[in-house]
């Protein structure tokens, strides 16, 4: 039972782990609604595709978003919320819309507290045909990157990173984001496209970047991971069969930027790229512990464009969970379990299912209780 919602100005959390919305009446669709004395009748927020935008054509989308972006440049100033503001704020906040929202605008108004900072532009996929994967693997020239710092710029480093939208016709977005590492780099490192960066990440040794992490847990068993077979999918109506998509990728820069003075000097020297610039070779592998084998190549189609209201604030990207792959590839599971499950996931358990509210509200800081089992 559920009330598909689509304005959440007044929108909670259960526990900080999932967002729930009053209603009007306790009598929905699918029974009654859930009922607490502090709120009254309620119901967990569902975001469902917003269809008739989702049946235009992948290039319409990726022009109406474009435009988006452009129009909120002029005026803008955009910063960094404090590292105290970041943990605080994040801690008691759901990232269970990063999740579940099929769209790609947030559909309620939201702070975006890490990533906070970022440029867009339209890419492409070029394939090189010689690979078993399907979907936007085929190739796909109606992408867009997003390039960000996880942190703001500083003597302690920076976190570049990118979120990857590829648009399709009638019917949602594929995503998936990627970067170096949760630790990022050194302040020295100065060019943005410094080292490789994948949809998979070791875990940190720091302590506020482990709680963060842990915060993610709400929505995945393996928060260090992102899936990708929804990337596979090759029409509405048709899903992937299983072994045709990787269980990972790796992206090798073929280009450099420099990030030498501040952040605003380093995003400006990213909307310098000229369109028709390859960006990555991109790799894949099959399996955990497979070799890794060149499926093609990401290439910016647009000038970058930073300083966009729009980019920063309303520009959603999905994360998919593992958990997705796992199901289509449980074999992946295992394997992971073999080489140090933990070390791979960030967790040390597993489950081909997403966990439960009442799992996820024992994070950050509670550990299961000893009767829960996964």
């Amino acid at each position: 039972m559920h009330l598909h919602i689509t304005v959440h100005d007044e929108c909670s959390f259960q526990c900080d782990a999932d967002e729930f919305c009053p209603v009007e009446s306790k009598d929905c669709a699918g029974g009654v609604a859930n009922w607490s004395l502090s709120h009254g009748y309620y119901d967990w927020c569902v975001y469902e595709p917003y269809r008739t935008y989702e049946s235009l054509s992948a290039i319409d989308k990726q022009h109406l978003l474009l435009a988006k972006i452009n129009s909120t440049r002029s005026g803008y100033s955009p910063s960094y919320p404090s590292t105290a503001k970041v943990f605080s704020r994040l801690v008691g906040a759901s990232v269970m819309l990063s999740f579940d929202a099929v769209a790609d605008v947030f559909p309620h108004k939201r702070t975006k507290y890490i990533h906070s900072v970022g440029t867009v532009g339209s890419i492409s996929f070029d394939s090189t045909g010689d690979h078993p994967y399907r979907g936007i693997f085929e190739g796909s020239s109606t992408g867009l990157v997003r390039f960000s710092s996880g942190k703001e710029f500083g003597p302690g480093g920076y976190s570049p990173s990118m979120a990857l939208k590829f648009l399709r016709d009638g019917r949602p977005s594929a995503n998936f984001v990627a970067m170096y590492s949760l630790d990022g780099q050194t302040y020295d490192e100065r060019n943005f496209f410094q080292h490789e960066w994948s949809n998979h990440l070791s875990m940190t040794e720091n302590f506020g970047l482990k709680l963060l992490s842990k915060k993610f847990w709400q929505g995945s068993y393996c928060p260090l991971m992102v899936g990708l077979s929804d990337l596979a999918s090759p029409s509405e109506s048709e899903f992937a069969a299983p072994g045709t998509f990787p269980f990972q990728l790796i992206f090798i820069p073929l280009v450099s930027s420099d990030c030498t003075f501040s952040y605003s000097y380093c995003l400006a020297e990213l909307d310098r790229l000229e369109p028709g610039t390859p960006l990555f070779e991109v790799f894949a592998l099959s399996s955990p512990g497979s070799e890794r084998r060149n499926i093609g190549n990401i290439t910016l189609r647009s000038h970058l464009a930073g300083a966009s209201s729009f980019g920063d604030e309303r520009l959603f990207f999905k994360h998919q969970r593992m958990e997705d792959d796992f199901n289509l590839h449980p074999e992946w599971l295992e394997d992971l379990m073999a080489l140090d499950f933990k070390a791979q996931c960030g967790m040390s358990f597993s489950s081909m299912a997403k966990p439960s509210i009442e799992q996820g509200c024992n994070s950050p800081f509670k550990g299961l209780s000893s009767d829960m089992t996964v």
